[in-house]
Parts: structure tokens; sequence; C-alpha cells
């Protein structure tokens, strides 16, 4: 059985001798594997096809309840990448996330148009690159269905605080400056709250939780719309918005400790 898709190369490794296996994101299927057989040597057509990054219009077959890929044309290489090596290693985190939050066989069109979009503006360096993350992370944090109540205080249900914000990362909600210094009356935060859960609160300002709010309602052409001149509050969302998928997603990612590598 022949058949075509569009897809976005999230993965790719080496397979027997000259062959690669590559990770494809699609909108109707989800993650699928594919086998590309000679793809790591220069002179095979499939080549261009199987790099990581790589947007294309992959040709395959199906026999032994496997895929080939027997052809295709690149629609986006996203070639400028390789050029800027705090780039790279973003656009790397964001594809890791990607497969981290898909499935095989579930439909994602709307995390494969993010996550297209997301390597555009690392490439194009639409916004500084901290920004971009924070938006992909809060995303992500969304479509899976864990996103946090960003929209008042989980106490007493104030919108706006003049003494600033905590994000309750394991609780899913923010809590306001004032609820939080009468909760805690001055003293260290302790490791766990009443249910045992693991405390982990991060300070946020008003310019960190508008951004936030601003990313959870956008549509995917606006999601970038932002901006925050602060540095001070930038590295609030920054801070928060990683924490908040690493920690829901309850794993750790070598593409992440990269990034922060190459970013300091």
């Amino acid at each position: 059985m022949r058949a075509t898709c569009d897809g976005l190369v999230i993965r790719e490794y080496p397979y027997g001798e000259n062959d690669k296996i590559i990770t494809v994101l699609t909108a109707d299927e989800g993650k699928i594997l594919m086998t590309a057989k000679g793809a790591r040597s220069m002179r095979s057509k499939a080549s261009v096809i199987c790099r990581l990054f790589t947007y294309a219009n992959i040709e395959y077959y199906k026999k032994g309840g496997r895929r080939w890929l027997s052809g295709g044309s690149v629609n986006d290489s996203f070639f400028g990448l390789n050029s800027d090596m705090q780039g790279f290693a973003l656009a790397s985190y964001i594809v890791q996330l990607a497969a981290e939050i898909t499935g095989e066989g579930v439909p994602c069109p709307e995390i494969l148009r993010m996550t297209l979009n997301t390597l555009y503006a690392i490439e194009t360096k639409l916004k500084p690159y901290g920004q971009i993350k924070s938006a992909y992370e809060i995303f992500a944090a969304n479509v899976s269905g864990f996103a946090p109540d960003i929209w008042q205080c989980d106490d007493c249900g104030c919108e706006s605080s003049e003494s600033d914000w905590w994000l309750d990362v394991m609780n899913d909600r923010i809590i306001c400056g004032d609820c939080h210094s009468k909760k805690s009356q001055g003293l260290p935060v302790p490791p766990t709250d009443e249910l045992m859960t693991q405390n982990i609160l991060l300070p946020m300002d008003n310019n960190a939780v508008a951004a936030w709010r601003y990313v959870t309602e956008a549509s995917l052409k606006r999601i970038f719309a932002f901006g925050i001149s602060d540095s001070e509050s930038m590295g609030y969302l920054e801070r928060a918005s990683e924490a908040y998928i690493v920690n829901h997603l309850e794993r750790s990612f070598d593409t992440l400790d990269f990034y922060h590598t190459v970013k300091e």
C-alpha cells in the first residue's frame, strides 16, 4: 500500500549500515515511524527528506507492518537553524517536547502547526528565544490538558495584584502576593502541602502573568505577538513556564539541558 503525507521530522537515528529511522509528526496520524533505506548516504535522494526539522511531503509504502519511505519533496528545511547554536538547541528542545505531548495514531493538527510556527520564529529570530520558548511551553501545557488557572488568585479570587503573584506549579493555580504572605507568615515554604503534594511556588509579577494569560487565549497566528520589555519579568515567565511543563510531564529533556548550556 502506497501513500503520502505531509510531516515534520522530529527525530532521526541510524539503523543498520546505511539506513535511518525517522519519527514524523503529521496532522492526521500524530507521530509515525518510518524506515528510510540508504538515507545516510549523501547520494540518496531520501537524505534531504530525512533530516531533523525538515517539513516534507513524504511518499511511503507499508510492508511487514512497517512504513518504508520511497520518496517525496521538501516543503521547508528550516536550514537557517543550523547557523545558530542557541537557536538549534532551542529547536531541538521544541521538537522533543512536541514528541512528548503527541501520540501515535492520534491526530494533532494544532500541535503540528504550532511546532512549525515555532521553528519559523526561531529561524527568523521573530522574538527573543526565551519568549518563543515560554510560549511553546504554555501552549504545550494547554493542549495537554493541565493548564493552570491563571486568571485569578485561588484563595481570594482577585484578578489583579499590587503585590505580584506566585505560581503554584503542582496545584495548577496562582496565588496573589497578599494571600501568600498571610499563609506563610514570613516562614519558608514547606516541601509539601497538607495533601503531601510537592510545593513548587515560583514568583511572578503582573507582566509575566499577563503574558501567560495572553498566550493561553491567543490564536496560533498571534501567539508570539506579545512583548515584555522588563528583563526581570521575562525571567519570571521563562522560569515558571519551564518548571511547569517539566514537572507536569515528570521528565527531563537532554535538549533543554543543552539549550541552557549554550545559552550560558
